[in-house]
């Protein structure tokens, strides 16, 4: 059967008192050249004037999320409500720069009948290098990937990766229905890295798009104490129940045992580095939500165990690119 090429995408936009981001974001979302798109932003509770602004464009629809603050809920609600067969999922903080974008992601997803999900390259706003071309695990749960030019980045485009940042994510909406979407159950964090895996053991592939280049506008937060406390300790929490949910035994506990080991000393050289206690103690934060909440991590695991379709965890076999 002859496929249309103007099936619609749904552009998703995440927002969380973000609007000193959609002041520049929004515009080139509007500006892609696509024939048949919607742009939908999910607002997660904001408080700041976001839904004010968003409102004065007719061809965005606001959808308001009935949990507030809770990310990985939001996003699963808002696709959901999407009229797109594919899905443009993105943070509040991309700006993209190529206005053909959607159409090349739209070509190169057809190009693979196995792919799952497409993740964008980017770098951060005024950089001239960057880690943006995808994550990797190891037995301490994400590798740390090296920082190159920026021009070097095309050299990686359509290479494998264990799975994306959220920054901007293509996929089917068949796709995401089969592996489950994010796990709401969590708050913040574990929802790449969760989904990504998912896809790997449900038989998909992921691939890095790096024809172009986008921009990520948000790393000013990242200074911010108290957000990267709260962060710190959900993300750390969010980890270890993944790693419980999708690893086979012998790796999970490798992997738990490594992670926290990780974890624990980055937690000091943050703090250390910051002059705040936060990390630190967000760390036994974390923990303490693992193992109050490993029943339900369990219970997953369960779940995702008796669906994978691939014996073994193939997403360790995913390696960062080497430049040559």
């Amino acid at each position: 059967m002859k496929i249309n090429k103007y099936q619609t995408i749904s552009v998703i936009m995440l927002n969380y008192n973000g609007l000193k981001y959609l002041e520049r974001t929004v515009l080139s979302i509007l500006n892609l050249n696509y024939a048949n798109f919607e742009f939908i932003i999910v607002d997660n509770g904001s408080t700041d004037g976001s839904q004010e602004f968003i409102k004065k464009f007719d061809k965005i629809r606001l959808i308001n999320s009935p949990r507030v603050r809770e990310k990985n809920f939001a996003c699963n609600y808002a696709i959901k409500r999407a009229k797109g067969k594919y899905i443009f999922l993105c943070d509040n903080d991309l700006l993209i720069t190529d206005n053909n974008l959607l159409n090349n992601l739209y070509e190169r997803y057809k190009q693979n009948s196995n792919v799952g999900l497409i993740n964008i390259a980017f770098s951060d706003e005024n950089n001239l290098k960057t880690k943006g071309y995808g994550n990797f695990q190891g037995y301490y749960f994400t590798k740390e990937t090296n920082l190159i030019d920026c021009s070097l980045i095309y050299n990686f485009d359509n290479i494998e990766i264990c799975h994306p940042s959220g920054i901007g994510i293509y996929f089917s909406k068949s796709f995401w229905e089969n592996v489950g979407g994010y796990d709401d159950h969590l708050i913040f964090g574990g929802d790449d890295n969760d989904l990504g895996i998912k896809s790997w053991l449900f038989g998909y592939e992921n691939r890095l798009y790096a024809k172009s280049i986008q921009l990520h506008i948000g790393l000013p937060e990242r200074m911010n104490n108290k957000k990267y406390t709260l962060k710190y300790k959900e993300t750390f929490y969010a980890q270890l129940y993944t790693i419980v949910k999708n690893y086979y035994f012998f790796n999970m506990v490798i992997t738990i045992v490594g992670y926290s080991i990780f974890s624990f000393f980055k937690s000091i050289k943050q703090s250390l580095k910051r002059f705040h206690v936060g990390p630190f103690f967000a760390f036994f934060q974390g923990y303490y939500l693992f193992l109050i909440n490993l029943p339900i991590a369990m219970k997953r695991r369960k779940e995702i165990q008796l669906k994978r379709v691939i014996k073994y965890d193939i997403f360790l076999n995913i390696k960062p690119p080497k430049l040559k």
